[in-house]
């Protein structure tokens, strides 16, 4: 069993510490108990539910619901649901996303998500000054040839990065799955690459194959996941943690976009004469009468 003091610096990894977690604070007072037995329950919905909504079905303030979070070493009941959905995030189906936010009123998943979303974009400050957004910056600016690949729903952000990248600088590649590109890029020489993933729940055991086989090739790998116990952790060079909401019926991935948007802002004020490169492009699409005037 464990106590307080020691929760207070160990993160949960599991639903079997969360539980374990849960039961310490339940011995608090009657309160935290009524709360703890609830979540032990209904851990599943929870991700989907504000903390008025819980307070309503368990009959305590939303005060409480708070306390409670804080007893369990949280900022908050935000913090908490953060931390929860990166316990269960690879089990929520689209299916039992979708029954239990048919259960839901409008306006609680709404605001719930709202919520979410807040506390993930405050993080964003936090992530910007770490030596590991630094090297991230370092590699998508001075590596000769940039990759960029991912599979299944977490790809859905590469191609607004590399929209971004290739007008900033030359040799960005962005890889399919299945396409020839793919498949030869372990061909390819390690020490003038780059890859750049993303890799979010559910995880893609295709995606972390090929960057296993990437890293043990030599290649050097940035990884854009969601938390240190990500399952691409172990084959990152440079690991960018940012949250995701999984209280919809798909993730919701603003956060990592404004990060990816960060980058590309940063990795520009490294690359020389980029005002020059800018201008170019401009006049190509002026020449080509590319937008409406």
């Amino acid at each position: 069993m464990i106590n307080l003091a020691e929760a207070k610096i160990k993160e949960i990894k599991n639903k079997e510490e969360l539980i374990e977690r849960l039961m310490v604070v339940g011995k608090t007072s009657a309160v935290n108990k009524k709360i703890a037995m609830y979540i032990e329950k209904n851990y599943n919905s929870i991700v989907f539910m504000t903390a008025d909504k819980i307070s309503q079905e368990i009959g305590v303030s939303q005060g409480s619901i708070s306390r409670f979070c804080v007893k369990m070493q949280y900022r908050g009941y935000n913090d908490f649901l953060r931390y929860l959905q990166k316990i269960i995030s690879s089990e929520m189906t689209t299916s039992k996303r979708f029954s239990m936010l048919d259960k839901e009123n409008e306006d609680d998943k709404n605001l719930n998500i709202l919520n979410q979303e807040v506390n993930n974009l405050q993080e964003l400050q936090e992530l910007s000054r770490t030596t590991e957004y630094v090297d991230a910056v370092r590699l998508l600016g001075k590596s000769q040839n940039v990759y960029l690949m991912s599979n299944r729903m977490s790809a859905t952000i590469l191609p607004y990065m590399n929209y971004i990248l290739s007008r900033l600088r030359a040799n960005v590649f962005e890889l399919k799955y299945g396409s020839p590109e793919w498949e030869n890029i372990e061909f390819g020489d390690p020490n003038e690459a780059v890859v750049f993933t993303t890799v979010f729940p559910r995880y893609s055991r295709t995606l972390l194959e090929k960057i296993k086989k990437l890293k043990n090739k030599g290649f050097k790998i940035v990884a854009l996941t969601d938390s240190n116990l990500s399952p691409v952790i172990p084959y990152a060079d440079v690991a960018l943690i940012t949250p995701i909401t999984i209280s919809s019926v798909f993730d919701v991935y603003s956060t990592p976009l404004l990060l990816i948007n960060l980058l590309m802002r940063d990795v520009s004020k490294q690359i020389p004469n980029i005002d020059k490169r800018l201008e170019e492009i401009e006049k190509i699409n002026k020449s080509n009468k590319s937008f409406l005037e």
